[in-house]
């Protein structure tokens, strides 16, 4: 068995190969692996240290009496160096129990295959991120969000196929015993899953990845104000109560129609607005910076109830905002208008602008090449380096 001396040698060495030309069969001239022992064992040259001068010594010794490196030694009997042997590298592996990064790579290949038949239109978070990972083997870079783990691994990319194939609400822990009889597991692994998908979907915030898909860890409300009859079994007139209530799952289920009788409809992003604004012959929704298909069905339902009413949405004026309003168009069908999203809202609250950081400026950007609904205000804010949140509006 290697000792620890050993290992960190060996493996220093096979990082330095795996990560070279060489590797990737693409070097045209000899290349050559080393390391300086100093810098791997800074305690090497310390006079004061000898017993671990001579242990290193003795160890890199007995390597090079197997044939795995060779030593590059001084006078004194000090090492300065060591070279991989280069014909020695599948016995360097065995040697440490290391599995080669092309067994590594053919493995991981492997595993892709399994989800080469989704369909694009459902998984494509997870096909693009699959895709990114094949041409990053191919320039030699680190796979994302694989630490060397093939289980592990192999549970994250389960659990991204099982978030993004959800349609009904259901608790993570109840989520987690599906996938992996284990109640916490999916907890375990919820931030690389929440972040794998938000690097490769369309999400406003990280911390909403999963809601967005109906995995839940508390149950979903709707929170409502304003006008509106609601018809799920009992009547329930919005007008005559005073501030809003919450419609939690099963109510929903029951609910059948919504009669607005006139009055239009205004989504909200932020709960402080939601609480703060006063409907003016309004049915006023809340979206909690997020929307699900609970609450995205409820929108559906109001509209079929009442095709002639307009719908509105209020929220940041910032990419966040109106990536919220264009997935909301795009996910109910319903042609939502912007409310206080424009340059004259700006103008009027230019005391509480807060300045774009890079990835603001990207997003817009690319907002700006999806649609041209927004452009006027978008192209304000890049050149003014300008965003505006809901709450400044209140003030």
């Amino acid at each position: 068995m290697a000792t620890k001396i050993e290992l960190k040698v060996l493996n220093e060495l096979l990082d330095l190969y795996e990560k070279s030309k060489t590797f990737l069969g693409e070097n045209k001239n000899h290349q050559t692996f080393k390391v300086t022992v100093s810098k791997l064992f800074p305690k090497y040259e310390d006079d004061s240290e000898f017993e671990l001068y001579k242990e290193i010594n003795q160890n890199l010794d007995s390597l090079q009496k197997r044939g795995l490196i060779t030593i590059k030694a001084e006078r004194s009997g000090k090492i300065s160096s060591v070279f991989l042997e280069e014909n020695a590298i599948e016995q360097v592996y065995e040697y440490i129990k290391r599995t080669p990064k092309a067994d590594r790579n053919n493995q991981l290949t492997e595993l892709w295959e399994n989800y080469n038949n989704l369909p694009d239109d459902l998984f494509s978070p997870l096909l693009e991120y699959i895709k990114e990972q094949k041409i990053r083997i191919s320039t030699n870079k680190a796979v994302q969000f694989f630490d060397e783990n093939f289980v592990d691994y192999e549970d994250l990319l389960n659990a991204v196929k099982a978030v993004l194939s959800n349609q009904n609400e259901i608790f993570i822990r109840e989520l987690s015993v599906k996938l992996f009889n284990n109640s916490k597991r999916l907890e375990a692994i919820e931030n690389p899953v929440r972040s794998l998908l938000y690097k490769y979907g369309e999400y406003d915030d990280k911390e909403t990845v999963l809601e967005e898909h109906n995995i839940i860890k508390t149950p979903t409300y709707v929170m409502v104000k304003g006008k509106g009859i609601l018809h799920c079994g009992e009547t329930i007139d919005l007008s005559k109560i005073k501030g809003d209530i919450g419609l939690s799952t099963e109510t929903l289920k029951d609910l059948f129609s919504v009669e607005l009788n006139g009055a239009n409809v205004i989504t909200i992003e932020n709960l402080t607005n939601f609480h703060k604004y006063q409907s003016n012959n309004e049915l006023v929704i809340y979206l909690g910076g997020f929307h699900n298909s609970i609450k995205r069905d409820f929108i559906k339902l109001v509209e079929k109830c009442n095709p002639r009413a307009v719908f509105k949405h209020f929220g940041d004026i910032d990419a966040g905002g109106f990536y919220i309003l264009e997935h909301l168009k795009k996910k109910t069908g319903i042609n939502f208008l912007s409310h206080n999203m424009d340059i004259t809202t700006l103008e009027k609250n230019k005391d509480h602008w807060m300045k774009l950081t890079e990835n603001d400026k990207n997003r817009l950007l690319s907002i700006n090449e999806k649609t041209t609904c927004y452009k006027d205000s978008i192209d304000y804010m890049l050149k003014n380096n300008c965003k505006l949140e809901q709450e400044s509006e209140i003030l």
